[in-house]
């Protein structure tokens, strides 16, 4: 019977260790509507750097997503989306009805960039 407590034991420690490590995970969550677009990610913290670059590049600005942030991207003087991030996961929201077709599409495709990156090996 110690035997089986042991071992049941080891099981669950293992099993919680191996869900809190968050290796292999990966959550995306893409909503389009008439009225909003929603793209979020939940990844391998390990992939941050990756999706760092790509967002520097891809935006011509220094996001740190090693930090909390919750901020309003700036397209262009017109064009705007909410983007929030941490280690692990973002989330990014864009309002079609406060903001041009280009500007959609724009967001549209930063997001499917996104989605490559964390699909990489």
């Amino acid at each position: 019977m110690k035997i089986l407590v042991y071992g049941i034991t080891i099981l669950l420690a293992s099993f919680g260790y191996g869900c809190k490590s968050g290796y292999g995970n990966l959550s995306l969550s893409t909503t389009d509507t008439k009225t909003e677009f929603k793209f979020i990610a939940d990844y391998d913290e390990d992939k941050t750097n990756k999706i760092e670059k790509y967002l520097d590049s891809a935006l011509n600005n220094d996001l740190p997503l090693d930090q909390n942030i919750d901020l309003l991207v700036n397209l262009n003087s017109k064009e705007k989306f909410n983007f929030k991030a941490k280690r692990g996961r973002l989330a990014i929201s864009f309002d079609k009805r406060n903001n041009s077709l280009a500007g959609y599409m724009r967001v549209k495709k930063l997001a499917q960039g996104i989605q490559r990156k964390l699909l990489e090996k």
